[in-house]
């Protein structure tokens, strides 16, 4: 098996062949290598943190540390956080969607002929993408609001259940 840094190697090699080559199948190719270094580092972080204490307290109802609760924010929204962190590219975003939607609006008033067909299809694709971008940024603040939302001050037999439920999901 492949160690994470001769994976992470690979794919800045094949980042640097994507620069000097740009063709569709440089780039699936680093995407490939990107969710394989992903679910590889997910994997590691799994190994690393000692999950059976922490989910034995949160079945049995003991009282969480603040470093436990910390290890547990880590593994349930740490990826989110990190996420979150990039919230200038949120804001390009929204700019960017607003940008083409208005190209849609002066578009709507005109001649509908084949090439503004064809125009209307490329500025709908285009805000597709940025679509999924910004619904991917709202959801990982969702998920970092929820979990803030349901360890404010003591968890409920049914927060702990659902947090040990999904620790033990990430497990697997």
């Amino acid at each position: 098996m492949q160690t994470i840094a001769d994976q992470i190697s690979e794919a800045l090699s094949t980042a640097t062949q994507c620069i000097a080559a740009e063709t569709a199948r440089n780039y699936s190719r680093l995407g490939e290598q990107l969710g394989e270094i992903e679910s590889a580092a997910g994997r590691l972080l799994h190994s690393h943190v000692a999950c059976q204490p922490l989910l034995a307290k949160l079945r049995d109802g003991g009282l969480l540390t603040p470093d436990e609760l910390q290890t547990l924010r880590s593994l349930i929204v740490g990826d989110a956080d990190e996420y979150l962190k990039y919230g200038d590219e949120f804001a390009q975003s929204k700019s960017e969607l607003h940008r083409i939607i208005e190209q849609i609006r002066r578009l709507q008033s005109g001649n509908l002929d084949a090439e503004a067909l064809m125009h209307l299809r490329v500025l709908c694709r285009e805000a597709t993408n940025v679509l999924a971008e910004t619904v991917q940024y709202l959801d990982k603040k969702e998920r970092v609001r929820n979990f803030d939302e349901h360890t404010r001050g003591p968890l409920t037999s049914d927060t702990r259940c659902m947090l040990a439920g999904i620790v033990e999901d990430m497990a697997r």
